[in-house]
């Protein structure tokens, strides 16, 4: 029994040894498997690490030249710093920091890292690298004095695609226009918009004697009174600062000067109106022959001397042949009773009938004292008319430009024959000088032609300077023409009781009426303190400012919109083509915002290709809030289709890219566009619009086609549902943001004029995946609505546009 105790307990001191042996490899795996979970925890501190400093430096970087690289990569440092790994701090050291570009290839349509970026790309990409050198608590029995730990992370901003459509239309600058013409403008509708109290006030004119002549707006209503075309208006200054009259590269000279002071608004340089009782001083000025010499009868004395001798014989002075405005208003050659000796109907108007300077006043005015269009009636004797601006007090100057836009390089003498000829296009007009003034006098005149071929009148959208109106107390307005049985040195008398309705702004030529042709004519430079667009295109040009500091990654399409050039058109539209496509030239497209394409080295003419481009408003003589039609451009700029790169119609979109479009208005669709579509693989399709394409003005309903187009925006890629599909995945919805910008929109005007606008953006805003609110009130999106004071407008447009381009997650991780 001992003999065997014994044997046992040898045995059991031969197993401790032996344990102890087993037990050294358990205990190193057991420190490596220690070891290898500090490196999996390393590997995903790193990583944090490399994301962290990634996303900061993609933050930094900018759309400049250089991308603010430098201090991309300080702040990438910073933030890699404060991420430890297994308790210490990474040193500038553990960090590999490349900046690049997320790379787009039109062939592929996909994106890849390129490093550094390759034209047009702006930095926008970060590659983190970060490898520590980290030991473990038990591994290096084994030797391993360090873990191998490394992590990559690249950060991008996200790619976006942004469509930016604005409204161009001839609406945009109605609120600077001398006369209120818009029919939203309600109770403030035919009233005088212009504040400048520098007007006539002589006789006619006088508000004493004349209570309708109205050439002052006194209202406080925040719809009217924002005619800044000679005056301050809100901050914002007069128009006719904007014009010069240098050459290009010469020291700037302002083109329109005000009357000299001695020019006040109660005595005019010039031919006085005559007075009621053969002349007699301090009496009302007479409204016909018959109350200046107290007579109908046309064998009285003192009508046969008026006859024979003309004002001369009242006044004993020379008849001028013009009255002479305060301020910019200009000269005249208007005035009643006309002088029989120097008559302005017969220097300045031809008769239609006889071909002779008119005589009979039944060919200016119906019996009803309206003037009446020259076709059939009369001539307007252009080249007497320009020989009369050129002679002293001369109120233009030798040329005239703006904005890159010569508008006339000299005053011409004369016009063609056949634009004597007034049912003529002034397209026909090759010498643009002398189409401008023959334009401009026809529009003075209150007969302007359009490119429709309407003739135009005062009054009216298109000639915003006011109607004419009936002197003194309205009544007794009539024409009878002349007795042609009675005749003085072989003129036919002018008929006593003759009394026209008299010019408000008609017939006054100076830089007033010279501005406002401009205007209604949509021939408005870019750079213009229009009251409208002004504070538009710096609310838009600040955007573009966040955009480019802020989302490097985006491409910016700027497109403008009116009213297209149909098929068959000569002069009727404009903005066929987007201003400027998907890109990121940043200072181009906000240029585009100021200047006419392709003017930056020499002027362009009003009518040519690059000039008809100018960034101004439209014209009003037409329907042109052609909203469906900025919408295609924006369709075709989303598009992947390469056939619409060569016609700069678009065809930059990239596929995977997020899209948006911004769409900026200041009323309601107006016009359709009857036009087909061509359908491609996905992403590829397009309208067939613009210079080269067949299409017309359609008959749809323009609100409703607009709503048609954002669904093709934003339907799936794959979905032809509504005649062209979309650009849409289910990952990446298309987003259409709305802006309301204007008068229209502003609480005092009528819901009829603004109700059909607010539910066409809503129903947009609702397919884009957006809100448009039905008030400026609404405490989420009521910074959608841009009214209120100028300077309210354009920080609200510029808050509105940031807040839409900030308002997605502009970084993400793609490793």
């Amino acid at each position: 029994m001992k003999k065997a105790a014994k044997v046992r307990q040898r045995r059991r001191g031969s197993i401790l040894p032996l344990f102890a042996v087993a037990m050294i490899p358990f205990l190193g795996f057991l420190a490596l498997s220690i070891d290898l979970g500090l490196l999996a925890i390393a590997r995903t501190q790193c990583q944090n690490a490399a994301d962290n400093a990634a996303i900061a430096a993609v933050r930094t970087l900018n759309g400049s030249t250089s991308g603010n690289t430098t201090a991309a990569t300080t702040n990438a440092q910073k933030a890699g710093t404060l991420s430890p790994v297994l308790g210490q701090s990474l040193a500038t050291s553990d960090m590999t920091i490349t900046h690049g570009s997320y790379h787009y290839n039109t062939t592929t349509q996909s994106f890849s890292p390129q490093f550094p970026p390759v034209s047009p790309d702006n930095y926008n990409l970060t590659q983190v690298v970060v490898t520590p050198a980290r030991s473990g608590f038990f591994s290096r029995v084994f030797g391993l004095t360090s873990f191998n730990i490394s992590a990559t992370a690249q950060a991008v901003y996200r790619p976006r695609d942004v469509a930016i459509v604005l409204d161009f239309s001839g609406s945009m600058n109605n609120e600077t226009d001398l006369w209120n013409c818009e029919s939203y403008l309600g109770t403030m509708l035919n009233t005088p918009n212009n504040t400048d109290s520098s007007f006539p006030q002589w006789g006619i004119y006088a508000p004493s004697y004349s209570a309708n002549a109205n050439l002052q707006c006194t209202s406080s209503d925040t719809r009217v009174g924002n005619c800044n075309i000679t005056t301050t208006i809100g901050g914002i200054p007069p128009l006719v600062n904007d014009f010069y009259s240098n050459n290009r590269g010469s020291s700037a000279a302002s083109a329109f000067t005000a009357a000299p002071g001695s020019v006040t608004s109660t005595t005019q340089p010039g031919d006085a109106y005559l007075t009621t009782s053969t002349n007699k001083s301090g009496n009302p000025p007479g409204r016909t022959v018959a109350e200046v010499s107290g007579s109908t009868s046309l064998t009285n004395t003192t009508n046969k001397n008026f006859a024979s001798q003309g004002y001369k014989y009242f006044t004993s002075k020379t008849f001028s042949g013009y009255q002479e405005g305060p301020g910019y208003w200009g000269k005249t050659f208007f005035i009643w009773p006309p002088d029989q000796l120097n008559d302005w109907r017969q220097n300045y108007f031809i008769d239609a009938a006889t071909l002779t300077g008119v005589q009979d006043n039944t060919a200016l005015w119906d019996s009803g004292g309206n003037w009446l269009d020259p076709p059939g009636n009369y001539e307007i004797n252009y080249k007497a008319i320009l020989a009369w601006i050129k002679t002293a007090p001369a109120p233009f100057p030798a040329q005239l430009r703006a904005g890159n836009i010569l508008y006339y390089s000299t005053i011409p003498t004369d016009v063609p024959a056949t634009a004597y000829d007034h049912t003529q296009p002034n397209s026909n007009i090759t010498n643009q000088d002398q189409r401008f003034w023959k334009e401009y006098i026809d529009f003075v005149v209150g007969v302007w032609r359009d490119p429709t071929g309407t003739i135009q009148h005062p009054g009216s959208s298109t000639c915003s300077y006011g109607p004419d109106f009936a002197a003194g107390d309205g009544t007794g307005v009539s024409i009878t023409g002349p007795d042609s049985a009675t005749k003085y040195n072989g003129v036919a008398y002018v008929a006593p009781t003759d009394n026209p309705l008299r010019p408000r702004h008609r017939l006054w030529f100076g830089a007033a009426t010279m501005i406002q042709y401009i205007l209604d004519t949509g021939l408005t430079p870019g750079t213009t303190h229009d009251i409208s667009m002004v504070p538009a295109k710096l609310g838009i040009a600040g955007a573009i400012t966040d955009i480019q500091n802020n989302h490097p990654n985006d491409m910016i399409s700027m497109i403008y919109y009116s009213r297209p050039t149909y098929t068959g058109e000569t002069g009727q539209g404009q903005f066929d083509a987007p201003i400027y496509s998907l890109g990121r030239s940043y200072s181009t497209i906000t240029t585009s915002l100021w200047y006419p394409p392709n003017s930056s080295t020499a002027d362009v003419r009003p009518w040519d290709a690059n000039g008809n481009l100018a960034p101004g408003a439209h014209g009003d003589y037409d329907s042109n809030t052609a909203t469906s039609y900025g919408l295609r451009l924006a369709y075709n700029q989303l598009s992947s289709a390469a056939t619409l790169r060569s016609s700069s119609m678009g065809g930059y979109g990239r596929v995977g890219a997020q899209r948006l479009v911004i769409l900026e208005t200041d009323g309601m669709a107006n016009v359709a566009t009857s036009c087909t579509g061509s359908t491609g693989a996905a992403y590829n399709s397009y309208f067939n619009i613009g210079t080269g394409n067949s299409y017309s003005a359609g008959s749809n309903d323009p609100a409703n086609e607009s709503v048609t187009i954002a669904r093709q925006i934003c339907a799936q890629y794959n979905d032809s549902s509504y005649g062209l599909p979309g650009f849409a995945t289910t990952s990446r919805p298309v987003t259409i943001q709305c802006i309301a910008f204007g008068a229209v929109f502003e609480p005092s005007t009528p819901a009829a004029d603004n109700t059909a606008g607010i539910a066409m953006l809503q129903s947009i805003s609702t397919i884009g995946g957006s809100t448009f609110p039905s008030s400026s009130g609404d405490p989420t999106n009521g910074y959608k609505w841009c009214i209120g004071t100028l300077s309210q407008r354009q920080t609200k447009l510029q808050q509105a546009f940031t807040t839409i381009m900030d308002s997605t997650v502009p970084i993400v991780l793609i490793k």
